[in-house]
This record gives C-alpha cells, structure tokens and sequence, in this order.
C-alpha cells in the first residue's frame, strides 16, 4: 500500500494494520534487528524469572515484577530486599539506582522522540531498553537530519516500536517461563554463568569509543573492589563509576565520536 493509499475503516486506527507500507516495513526492519540478540536476552531473562520464581515472591507477584518493571538489573537487586523485609523506599531508591543508565538513555533520546505526543513518549520510555537504545542509535546517530521528510521521520519511529517490541517479547517470554518451570530446573545447570557470558558477548563488541571502553574498565575495577558490599550494592557502585568516567572521557577530545555511516545491524 502506497502512503496515498488510505487504510481500510476497519484497520484506520490499529497499531501497525493501519500504518503505511513503509512503516510497517520498518516496523518489521526493527523486529528483526532486535532478533539478532534473541538469544542473549532470553537467556538473561530466563535466569531473571529463575531467581524471581526461586524468591519469597508468590508466582503472581513475580509475574506482575516482570511486567511492570521489565528491567533484569532491578529486579535482581530488589529480590533480597525483598526477602529481608526492607522498607518500600529502600527497594525502590535501590531499583532507581541501578536503573541509574536509564536517565541517560532518556536525555539521548528524547531529541528523537520529542515531537511525539507524551503518551507515546511514556510508551516508549517504558518499553526502551538496552538494545533497543543501542541498536536504534547506531542507526540513527543523528536526531533530526536536515535533510530528512517526515516520511523518513515517521519510518524511523516504526523501526524504533519494533525494536522495543521484539526486545520486550523476547524478555517476558523468557522470564515468565523462569518463573513458571524455576521449581522444575536446578540450580547445577549453571545458567545465571550462561547468561553472563551472553551478556559479555554482546557488550564487548559494543566498545567501539575509547570512553565506552573506559566507562566499562571503571565499572570492572570498582564492581570487583567493591564485591564485600551488603545487598548488591557493588553493582550500585560500578554503574555511578561507569557513568561518571563515561561522562569525562566523552568530552575528552581523544574520544572518537560515532560515524553516521557506522550502523549495528
């Protein structure tokens, strides 16, 4: 269907079924990028519903964790608060915290996304994650191109709902299975080491500028140096080390900024 082509009565106003040919091209460009990483998320997020299913969390409570925070880091550091019986604030301040990462994906991508209406932005925020920020800004390194139509605006945004789509299926997927069959598998499969090593295998070829490679350095020393902290809070302490070196060295002149031509796909 061609953009001057106009959708059916029925399908006007449904998501994806009344867009345009090129959106939903773009939409389906998105899902498939995002695929790429299909077995890293799952697996982490197989062992995020594992550990939730294996708390003091009725399986209820851990399924409504998953969808509502969708965010592995948290859920994990929040899971032996909540077994200690801490105060609400206290899980949430740790839960905001480490999800420290997500303001800064905020700040970089509210200049793509600003001409949105604010439910749509609020859906977005709430699904962005990640993989989604990092493939879609490795597409699209620059907001608003001079020379881009509101065609091309409008293609950009698809192919951003369908990376935040496949991420978010692909992580409930996984982490509600966790939590449904966490009493049927045993903790000798190892496979929180399994995720780990999937999540090491994605991040390091995301290292391409020298302040990505410090912030990530930062991170590892502090993180090990700070391992004897109560409750997690080591990885507390690496992600405020990674965000600050990553913030001094990305003004630093030696820092390589991203090519436009340079793409994750």
């Amino acid at each position: 269907m061609h953009r001057s082509q106009q959708p059916t009565t029925l399908n006007r106003h449904l998501p994806y079924w009344g867009w345009p040919l090129e959106e939903r091209a773009a939409f389906r460009d998105g899902l498939q990028t995002m695929s790429k990483s299909v077995v890293t998320i799952f697996t982490w997020a197989l062992v995020t519903g594992l550990a939730m299913g294996k708390s003091t969390l009725t399986v209820w409570q851990a399924l409504s964790m998953s969808l509502m925070v969708f965010a592995g880091t948290a859920q994990l550091a929040a899971l032996p608060l909540i077994a200690l019986g801490l105060p609400v604030w206290t899980i949430l301040l740790t839960a905001f915290v480490v999800n420290l990462r997500f303001v800064i994906f905020s700040i970089g991508m509210q200049a793509h996304f600003r001409s949105l209406p604010l439910w749509r932005r609020l859906t977005l925020g709430y699904f962005t994650a990640d993989f989604g920020y990092l493939m879609y800004t490795g597409r699209y390194p620059a907001s608003h191109p001079p020379e881009e139509s509101s065609e091309q605006r409008r293609t950009r945004i698809a192919f951003m709902y369908g990376l935040t789509c496949g991420n978010w299926s692909i992580w409930q997927l996984g982490s509600i299975l966790g939590i449904l069959f966490a009493s049927q598998i045993p903790q000798s499969w190892g496979l929180e080491f399994a995720g780990t090593l999937a999540l090491v295998a994605i991040i390091v070829p995301m290292l391409d500028r020298p302040s990505a490679r410090w912030a990530a350095g930062a991170a590892a020393v502090v993180a090990v140096l700070t391992m004897g902290l109560p409750l997690k809070l080591n990885i507390v302490m690496a992600i405020i080390a990674a965000i600050a070196v990553g913030i001094v060295t990305d003004r630093s002149p030696q820092s390589d900024p991203i090519s436009p031509m340079r793409s994750r796909d």
